[in-house]
């Protein structure tokens, strides 16, 4: 056990990334002028070695202090700063030190860490060392130049170029390993604490105050909550003996706000095949496109209509998991939360959501043309029957003919009462007569040969 103060040590700090050519002199002092003009009081700034610290954990370059005063675009972690991560990049590739791979429970938290973010399923990924696809590149360094450790924030719509862990992170656990490792990587693609107005939430004295304004360099993202509570985040300021480094709900709802793959981006044909493979996406606003099926639904229909139909979404957009299914032989269209699917035959691909779904009743069995699905033996259809009218035209005793009321039919083989319910309708092949009996009140009619059958069960 070790104690917070000891942990704080090895906590995040963010640093920016800056430029040379302008004597250092002047360019701390444009630094602080620009942190002071950004609303940071001018107590939290400190000179050390020639460089610019804010909040005793963030270390700021002329650019950006420069970009920090940039007004960012719209509100979108918890909180974060002003730089993002752009779209550009696509892939960001981790260079551990030779200290760092030699040091084992910082090189294996950075596999854990690297892992945290990966089954989010970002629209970047990051992997170790690097390869020829990588689109961005972040250093992994051990460093004495300080007493934390300490990353940076995006420049450019780059992520900044390192993490630089102290040398005592080899003797904390590998869980605090990949919690500080995970933390630092959050600050090169933006993440400000979350208990920045309020770092006595996480950290014991002397480690507290505000950190710097919300209104600047410091934003609310939109649809996470505005305040913070110990142990409530990988962002928060100061990590704590019992963290297991794994993301918070809330970081993920956060890292998916800011960073999540559009499912207008996916093209889940690609994925046939890996049934069972989740993949994570964020539907914008609205409900558009087409759909076809209920709960499972081909792999070409709209994803974010579906879920909409589904019931895990709203018209007002959010995060969704789609499962990978194989193919199927029918789809069958429904009206669910406002949004009306199709129906269609074979398809060779499909998917369902992951996550708490509306429950629906099946169909009426009067929506369907059970005459339609002619020559695929075997295939069942959920539907519904309200009170059945006894009377109604059936043709046959166990298989019918499928022109034949179903419902009137379900009553008659005896699946379901003539107040309702719910039958299976499974389509048989044409049969070269059909005999009549009376049954459950429903009196069924003789004919000879007739191209298509159905059968009824519970």
């Amino acid at each position: 056990m070790f104690k917070q103060t000891a942990v704080l040590a090895v906590t995040g700090v963010a640093l920016l990334v800056g430029c040379g050519g302008m004597d250092p002199q002047m360019e701390n002092e444009e630094i602080i002028s620009n942190l002071i003009e950004a609303g940071y009081p001018a107590n939290d700034i400190r000179v050390i070695d020639e460089a610019v610290f804010v909040s005793g954990d963030t270390l700021v370059t002329l650019q950006a202090s420069r970009e920090m005063l940039q007004t960012p675009a719209g509100s979108a972690e918890h909180y974060r700063s002003n730089n993002l991560v752009g779209p550009q990049v696509t892939k960001i590739c981790i260079i551990p030190s030779s200290a760092f791979n030699s040091s084992p429970m910082l090189s294996q938290g950075l596999n854990l860490a690297i892992e945290n973010y990966n089954q989010l399923g970002l629209r970047f990924s990051f992997a170790r060392d690097w390869t020829p696809d990588c689109s961005a590149t972040i250093e992994a360094n051990i460093s004495t130049a300080k007493p934390d450790n300490w990353a940076g924030f995006p420049e450019g719509g780059l992520p900044f170029g390192s993490i630089n862990m102290v040398p005592a992170m080899n003797d904390q656990t590998l869980d605090i390993n990949e919690h500080i490792i995970t933390h630092e990587l959050g600050h090169t693609i933006g993440l400000r604490h979350t208990d920045y107005f309020d770092r006595s939430i996480s950290c014991v004295p002397p480690y507290t105050g505000v950190e710097g304004p919300e209104t600047v360099g410091v934003n609310h993202i939109e649809g996470t909550p505005t305040g913070a509570v110990w142990d409530g985040s990988v962002m928060n300021a100061c990590p704590h003996a019992g963290n297991t480094g794994e993301f918070t709900g809330e970081d993920i709802n956060a890292l998916d706000l800011l960073y999540g793959k559009p499912c207008s981006s996916i093209n889940l044909a690609e994925s046939r095949g890996q049934t069972g493979k989740q993949i994570r996406c964020i539907c914008a606003p609205g409900v558009s496109g087409s759909v076809w099926g209920t709960n499972n639904y081909t792999d070409d229909s709209n994803i974010c209509s579906a879920a909409v139909h589904a019931g895990v979404r709203t018209p007002l957009g959010g995060r969704v998991v789609v499962e990978v299914q194989p193919a199927q032989t029918i789809f069958i269209g429904t009206t669910r939360n406002g949004v009306t699917s199709n129906s269609y035959g074979a398809w060779g691909g499909s998917f369902r959501f992951i996550g708490p779904q509306v429950p629906q009743p099946p169909p009426l069995c009067s929506s369907f043309n059970v005459m339609g699905y002619r020559g695929q033996n075997g295939v069942s259809i959920r539907c519904t029957c309200p009170t059945v009218t006894l009377g109604a035209s059936v043709w046959g005793t166990d298989l019918y003919t499928d022109d034949s009321n179903v419902c009137a039919a379900a009553v008659h083989a005896g699946a379901i009462p003539a107040t309702g319910g719910q039958v299976s309708v499974t389509i048989q092949p044409g049969q070269s007569s059909y005999a009549g009996t009376s049954r459950n009140g429903v009196t069924t009619s003789s004919y000879g040969a007739w191209s298509g059958s159905i059968s009824l069960s519970p």
